[in-house]
C-alpha cells in the first residue's frame, strides 16, 4: 500500500498523485513507490498513459527533503541518488505517454521528474526551477542534460547557476511547458492530451517514442537507419494491417495488447 503516491485510474490513462504534504517532498520511499507503480503500470497493458500530478494547490514537488543532506553523509546521499534515478528512469522509459500536470511550484527534484515526462502542461501561478545551488547541492537526477534539451544551454544556465525561478508564462516562453492553463485544469487538461494516444498504435507509438528519444544521440544517417529498421518491423504486423484496414474501411481501429 502507497504512502505518499496515490493512483487512480480514468479510461485508457492512469493518474499518479505525489500525496505527501506540505511541499510533496521526495523521499526515498517515496521514489520508491513511484518506481514501484511505473513498473506495475508498464506491465499493465490497459493503461496507455500516465499523467503525474501533486496534491492541493500550492506544490506539483517541491523537491528532495533537504533532512536528507543535513548531516553531510555520502552514503545516505548515495542512497537517495540510486532511488532519484530508478524512479526518473522508470518515468522516462514508460512506453506510452506521460504527463506532468503541474499545479504549484515545481521545484528541484519535483521540476526534474516533470522534465522526464513527455509533456508539460502548468498552472497560472505555478513556478519552476532548479536552485539546488543554493544549498550547495546540484541537479543530479537529469535535470542539467534534459532542461538544457527543452530550453538551450543559455536559459538552462540562467536557471540553474543563477538560480531563477520562472513563472508559467515564462516557462512557456522558452520552451520548458507546452500549455498554461487556468487554476484547478491541469490535472483535466494533461488527461485530456494523454489519452490521445489511445487513438494511437500502441507498438507504433513505442517505437517512434525511442526514436524521438535517441534522436539527440544519433547521426542524422544512423537516425534514418533506425527509423528504416523500425518501420520494417512494423510493417506486417497485425497491427499495421488493422490500423491501415480501418483506415481503408473508414473504421475505428481496434488495437490488440502490445506484446
Amino acid at each position: 500500500m502507497a504512502k505518499y503516491l496515490t493512483l487512480e485510474h480514468l479510461g485508457q490513462s492512469a493518474i499518479i498523485t505525489i500525496n505527501h504534504p506540505p511541499a510533496n517532498l521526495w523521499s526515498i520511499a517515496s521514489l520508491q513507490e513511484l518506481a514501484g507503480m511505473m513498473s506495475a503500470l508498464q506491465s499493465d497493458k490497459s493503461v496507455r498513459s500516465v499523467v503525474i500530478t501533486g496534491a492541493g494547490d500550492a506544490f506539483f514537488c517541491a523537491g528532495v527533503d533537504l533532512n536528507l543532506f543535513a548531516a553531510g553523509s555520502k552514503q545516505e546521499a548515495a542512497a537517495l541518488l540510486d532511488a532519484l534515478a530508478a524512479a526518473f528512469a522508470a518515468v522516462r522509459n514508460y512506453s506510452g505517454v506521460t504527463v506532468a500536470a503541474i499545479n504549484g511550484y515545481a521545484l528541484g527534484g519535483g521540476l526534474e521528474c516533470a522534465l522526464m515526462c513527455d509533456y508539460m502542461v502548468v498552472e497560472r501561478g505555478a513556478r519552476l526551477g532548479l536552485p539546488e545551488a543554493r544549498v550547495g547541492l546540484l541537479p543530479a537526477g537529469g535535470g542539467c542534460k534534459r532542461l538544457a534539451d527543452k530550453v538551450g544551454v543559455s536559459w538552462a544556465k540562467r536557471m540553474i547557476l543563477g538560480g531563477e525561478i520562472v513563472d508559467a508564462q515564462k516557462a512557456y516562453d522558452i520552451g520548458l511547458v507546452e500549455e498554461i492553463v487556468d487554476p484547478g485544469f491541469a490535472k483535466i487538461i494533461a488527461v485530456s492530451l494523454a489519452g490521445k494516444v489511445a487513438n494511437q498504435a500502441p507498438l507504433a507509438v513505442a517505437r517512434a517514442r525511442q526514436l524521438i528519444e535517441d534522436g539527440a544521440k544519433l547521426s542524422l544517417e544512423q537516425h534514418l537507419q533506425q527509423g528504416r529498421a523500425a518501420l520494417l518491423e512494423l510493417v506486417g504486423g497485425e497491427e499495421q494491417l488493422e490500423g491501415v484496414a480501418a483506415f481503408l474501411g473508414k473504421r475505428a481501429p481496434g488495437w490488440a495488447d502490445e506484446d
